[in-house]
């Protein structure tokens, strides 16, 4: 089985949806998880690398931990974060303490080259927050656009409103350069956008059933989820959340969950259009973009793999 393994790196901002896409990831016994690069986004550069520490700990996730940009790649910093969503900490304002583990020397963008080098041709990004940390690499070393395998990341919207503006999702808009960057370095990409990740979402009942089979971690992740359903509740009026990041994920393990297009993407960057993600058919394109997913399927799959890894 270890031959057939896909080797990724999962770029993150933990956050409380990120936390449910690690505690996927680790459960999939068909990805191999070499690093964790972190990114400010939904908390400080700070606060995300310590939620990235935290969660691995809590989930016996023993991989590295590479903390990323504290900036855009053009320099901004964040005014503020969205803390009415994932807390000021990041991860629910729960205590978030580190018992042992600490981040490694080296810089997030700096891992990936290496690991890339190492790895030629093997590497799946998994990124599931604004695309800071690879827009550096690709900015480091022309030649590391043609060593990643692939790139899956958790952000845009095709056919359907943004998130922040009505034409913007977060993690594009939080820094639009670096998304423009990575979509026009040719490498083959998918996006698992909103418009497959607002379609499945978690129910109470959902994480009921799924933290009964997790005693252990079922406390943090009631903590951390109802904090995030409250969010949804008060905007939306919705009795369920959206399963943003772990989507990402389940594309990684097991594409055949979604439907998608080939084409190319672009990032408008001026304008009140500023962070819309453009998508053109085109099957000669190097990027996929979902627009369907048996939401059903994906969340079955999410309990199945979890409940059976933590058994």
């Amino acid at each position: 089985m270890s031959g057939s393994k896909r080797k990724v790196v999962f770029d993150t901002d933990p956050g409380i949806d990120d936390a449910m896409a690690l505690l996927y990831l680790h459960a999939c016994d068909n990805l191999e998880l070499l690093g964790i690069t972190t990114i400010l986004g939904n908390a400080s550069i700070e606060n995300c690398t310590n939620n990235a520490l935290f969660l691995c700990e809590q989930f016996g996730v023993d991989t590295p931990v590479y903390r990323g940009a504290d900036r855009c790649v053009n320099g901004d910093r964040p005014a503020d974060y969205p803390d009415f969503v994932h807390g000021t900490n990041g991860l629910a304002d729960i205590d978030v303490k580190v018992a042992g583990k600490s981040v490694e020397n080296q810089d997030a963008a700096s891992f990936l080259l290496e690991t890339t080098k190492a790895n030629p041709g093997e590497i799946t990004i998994i990124a599931v927050g604004r695309l800071t940390n690879i827009a550096l690499a690709i900015n480091r070393d022309q030649a590391f656009a043609g060593r990643v395998k692939e790139i899956i990341f958790m952000g845009g919207a095709a056919n359907c409103e943004g998130n922040v503006t009505a034409w913007a999702e977060a993690n594009i808009i939080g820094d639009p350069e670096a998304a423009s960057t990575v979509f026009n370095a040719g490498i083959p990409m998918v996006m698992v956008g909103l418009d497959v990740t607002l379609q499945t979402r978690m129910s109470h009942d959902f994480l009921d059933t799924l933290t009964s089979g997790l005693p252990q971690l079922q406390h943090l992740l009631l903590a951390i989820n109802n904090v995030y359903a409250a969010f949804y509740k008060t905007s939306q009026d919705w009795d369920d959340f959206p399963v943003h990041d772990s989507s990402a994920i389940a594309y990684a393990h097991n594409p055949i969950f979604f439907g998608a297009e080939q084409g190319r993407l672009t990032c408008t960057l001026n304008g009140e259009e500023r962070g819309r993600t453009v998508f053109a058919q085109d099957q000669n394109g190097y990027h996929r973009v979902c627009l369907s997913v048996d939401s059903d399927a994906m969340l079955d799959d999410y309990l199945n793999n979890v409940t059976a890894a933590y058994r």
